[in-house]
């Protein structure tokens, strides 16, 4: 490819770091850049996404980089397409679809440069016909109930022996670490504020 030559991979670079330091300077690279791209006609034969890459990164007609806030804006603008029909009832209804663009603003040379924005699947609604993915829990017999009812109460009385099993170990772990305190040698910071 054209765009991996040293020379425009210098030149980018070079662009880059002088952006904020001297925008001047930056942007005649930029255009030495877009030049020598012309010349060799590595526009022509770089990849649609390579072109839009470059249009985003450079200015075309000055050569400016293109940083959104500092040296361009972004501004997002949409435009009405071909209407799609909108069916309410028995009427049909005309409704446009919106196709957006992404426009950079060179903010030294006020060019322009817009960029397409893929227009957002359209949404599926389900059809009414047809049933939902969402299984219905089936009818519980009357018999099952007291079944559940025998479930909650092991369930809590369960949870009411882990927490006493949990309040022994706790209780135990505070008794064993007061022992060991009790049988230390040295004073502690405790001892004096006594």
């Amino acid at each position: 490819m054209a765009f991996d030559d040293p020379r425009l991979k210098y030149l980018r670079e070079a662009a880059r770091i002088l952006a904020v330091s001297s925008p001047a300077v930056s942007a005649e690279l930029g255009a030495t850049r877009i030049r020598l791209l012309e010349e060799r006609d590595a526009d022509l034969e770089a990849t649609p996404k390579e072109r839009d890459a470059l249009r985003r990164e450079l200015c075309v007609a000055c050569g400016n980089l293109l940083l959104p806030g500092w040296s361009c804006s972004v501004a997002h603008e949409s435009r009405s397409r071909n209407p799609i029909k909108k069916k309410e009832g028995d009427a049909m209804e005309m409704k446009p679809r919106c196709e957006s663009d992404l426009v950079y603003t060179c903010l030294r040379c006020h060019r322009r440069t817009e960029k397409q924005l893929p227009l957002p699947p359209p949404r599926r609604t389900q059809i009414a016909g047809r049933p939902s993915r969402i299984s219905k829990p089936a009818p519980m017999a009357q018999s099952d109930g007291a079944d559940r009812n025998k479930g909650i109460k092991t369930a809590n009385a369960s949870s009411k022996q882990r927490a006493k099993a949990r309040k022994g170990g706790l209780q135990a772990m505070l008794a064993k670490s007061k022992s060991q305190n009790s049988t230390s040698q040295g004073l502690d910071l405790m001892d004096f504020m006594q």
